[in-house]
């Protein structure tokens, strides 16, 4: 049997707490007529939501709302609702309610950080999960985990320097945190700074020998750089072992045994690579092991799989033009044979 008199008593004390946190209290005077009537459609939305009747419970909220335009609470409430519901929008008008009312609202900014999410909004999404984890930081500013996600979020959205910052944070707090570690080289190798970034990998490698991620960041930096060819060959082939099917740890293969003057196998393990992902560093190699073997034709075609994937390489369109151009004076010559 329903307890209506325990969720009641729950409701009537969500009802005093709430007189407490909007700051109505008898020492400011009397409040007014629709402030009280707003509080008390308020009380009896929760008791229609702890019974069970929504639809009932949603009205409240709304007169709640139109007799007192400054409690975020019921707005949240019925955002809340609007988004179970599936009316994103409605939701989203009633949330940014909220957040005028009640700026740091966690909750409010979470839940439309999730409906930007599932709209595809992703921009507007990061910017509320950005919110909620920045308030969450300062609130717990020893909580490893908030960092994280929020170094994890500014990586993603190329924000290097905020990034850098959180983990600077957790590594004061853990030196011995290996995830922190290895994204802090990550992001070191997108601001170009290789040093930092080998150090940093070095780091989660005497920490963790068989962290893959790790051999296989190190492994592809020595053969960017045609060094230290044969200790990358070691540590990227430990990486494969420890993730067989991981496309990225295949073009590193390759790529070190194309530094090696190894063309056969480069190719067979670039190969391998594009079975698991479709990616342009991929196709962009391959057409350099085979422009390597004199197979320009082949060259070109994968390089214009590169260029498809992402248009946005001007080394890639620089080193198509050059072949072409090679390829016109080679036809120019058979044409035209010095006497």
């Amino acid at each position: 049997m329903f307890d209506q008199r325990r969720h009641g008593a729950i409701a009537v004390g969500v009802g005093l707490w709430l007189i407490v946190w909007t700051g109505i209290s008898w020492a400011d005077g009397r409040p007014s007529e629709s402030k009280f009537k707003g509080l008390a459609h308020y009380i009896m939305a929760v008791m229609d939501d702890l019974n069970g009747d929504s639809r009932q419970a949603v009205g409240e909220y709304e007169k709640s709302t139109s007799l007192d335009h400054q409690q975020p609470l019921p707005h949240l409430r019925l955002g809340a609702y609007d988004a179970r519901m599936g009316h994103l929008d409605e939701a989203v008008e009633q949330l940014k309610v909220v957040v005028k009312l009640q700026p740091d609202s966690a909750q409010a900014h979470y839940l439309l950080a999730l409906i930007y999410s599932s709209q595809k909004k992703y921009d507007l999404a990061s910017v509320e999960y950005e919110t909620v984890l920045k308030d969450a930081s300062r609130n717990n500013p020893n909580n490893i985990e908030i960092h994280a996600y929020l170094a994890q979020l500014y990586y993603a959205l190329h924000k290097y320097p905020q990034a850098v910052l959180q983990l600077t944070q957790i590594l004061q707090l853990t030196p011995q945190n290996v995830s922190a570690w290895y994204l802090l080289g990550s992001v070191d190798l997108e601001l170009q700074q290789h040093e930092k970034a080998k150090q940093a990998f070095r780091k989660v490698l005497a920490l963790e020998p068989d962290h893959d991620g790790a051999l296989n960041s190190l492994a592809y930096m020595y053969a960017q750089e045609g060094m230290n060819l044969d200790d990358a060959l070691k540590m990227v082939r430990r990486a494969i072992e420890l993730d067989p099917s991981n496309g990225a740890y295949y073009d590193t293969l390759g790529w070190v045994l194309f530094k090696k003057g190894m063309n056969a196998e480069s190719l067979m393990a670039l190969e391998k690579a594009q079975d698991y992902i479709q990616d342009p560093v991929i196709y962009e190699h391959m057409g350099d092991v085979y422009k390597a073997v004199d197979e320009p034709t082949l060259a070109r075609k994968f390089w214009l799989k590169s260029l498809a994937l992402d248009a946005k390489q001007p080394e890639v369109s620089e080193k198509i033009e050059q072949l072409n151009h090679t390829s016109a004076q080679m036809k120019d010559a058979d044409h035209n044979p010095a006497k």
